[in-house]
């Protein structure tokens, strides 16, 4: 299964980090391919969140289960339906006065879609990563 983690540390609180990190409309803000996000009322385990993305010049409507939430500790993802499967697990801790977010994400791809995807998986990574850069330069200067 491919993957990619990150760390980033945080100049702000691990509550404040995962407010904003859960505050699901806010996700356009700081992630590049996402149009629009919305949750079925509250972030809590189990939540579905519908979001609309722009990958490779595509829209695609994507389906997310709230599969981990422990405030303001743990914030896990899991893709439902599609070609692709993946989810995302964020772990926050207390660091030298701000936080440390560590990002785990894991690709479940089948036989032949894994050669198929190397390219768009590193356009992912590369976006990905530039993501939490953003999310980091949003919380410091607010």
């Amino acid at each position: 299964m491919p993957s990619f983690s990150l760390t980033v540390d945080i100049a702000r609180s691990t509550e404040d980090v995962f407010a904003y990190l859960t505050h699901v409309s806010r996700v356009p803000e700081w992630q590049s391919s996402a149009g629009s996000a919305e949750v079925d009322g509250e972030v809590r385990k189990g939540a579905r969140i519908r979001e609309r993305r722009t990958f490779m010049g595509h829209g695609v409507n994507v389906e997310l289960e709230v599969t981990g939430y422990d405030p303001p500790r743990r914030f896990d993802l899991s893709s439902r339906g599609g070609p692709v499967s993946y989810e995302v697990h964020h772990v926050l801790e207390p660091s030298g006065g701000g936080t440390r977010l560590d990002v785990e994400v894991g690709i479940k791809l089948s036989g032949m879609m894994r050669l198929a995807a190397q390219g768009p998986l590193k356009l992912a990574e590369r976006e990905f990563r530039a993501d939490f850069g953003r999310l980091k330069d949003l919380l410091e200067r607010g």
